[in-house]
């Protein structure tokens, strides 16, 4: 029986909670640099998960409701690992001096360090070129963004910032790096456990 995507949903509905608060509140949990320096850190976690508008919200969920689900039927920490690696690299983009964003907001960042973890564990179980290329294409669409300053496909009020895209998708080694090896070894350790059990009342 599949189990359902319990962190998915949460992660979800935190995104969708945060668009409900007033707009006064909302100003204070994006990320802005000027807040920064005045030493007001929590843009740095929360600007992730405010959006600029309800398109950009409705983009960014989709997503991440489609690709955290995939990691997470995988792997819970595995999924807990994408997301913190690909926030904890997009804020050290944000905060160093190649960031040059006075605000920022969105978890287009963090979904490309999914994007590339979940098109890893595709590979690892069809073994299919298509997965490569369509991470080389992912590549590609980041560059053209970057090059022009336009994104290719959304349309919102803020502008786009296709660096924090590179990023996130930098970050997946990071994610596959803490996360994916721990659990192969709990998935092994749990199978072999359920072999001999079952080897075990075979025998008696």
């Amino acid at each position: 029986m599949t189990r359902w995507p319990v962190l998915t949903t949460l992660f979800c509905s935190l995104a969708g909670c945060l668009a409900l608060l007033p707009a006064t509140l909302q100003a204070t949990l994006y990320f802005d640099y000027s807040n920064l320096l005045a030493g007001e850190w929590i843009g740095l976690m929360s600007g992730h998960w405010m959006h600029a508008g309800s398109n950009h919200l409705l983009w960014n969920v989709g997503a991440l409701a489609i690709l955290a689900a995939s990691i997470e039927r995988y792997s819970r920490p595995l999924l807990l690992y994408s997301l913190a690696a690909g926030m904890v690299c997009v804020d050290l983009l944000l905060v160093s001096p190649l960031g040059g964003v006075a605000r920022y907001c969105g978890l287009s960042g963090i979904l490309n360090t999914l994007l590339g973890v979940a098109l890893f564990l595709l590979w690892k179980r069809t073994r299919s070129n298509l997965c490569i290329l369509v991470g080389l294409l992912c590549v590609l669409k980041i560059l053209v963004e970057m090059r022009w300053g336009q994104s290719l496909f959304t349309d919102i009020s803020w502008p786009p910032y296709a660096p924090a895209h590179l990023a996130g998708l930098m970050a997946t080694p990071i994610a596959l790096l803490l996360g994916y090896r721990d659990t192969v070894t709990g998935q092994i350790t749990t199978t072999a456990t359920g072999t001999d059990y079952e080897h075990l009342v075979t025998s008696a």
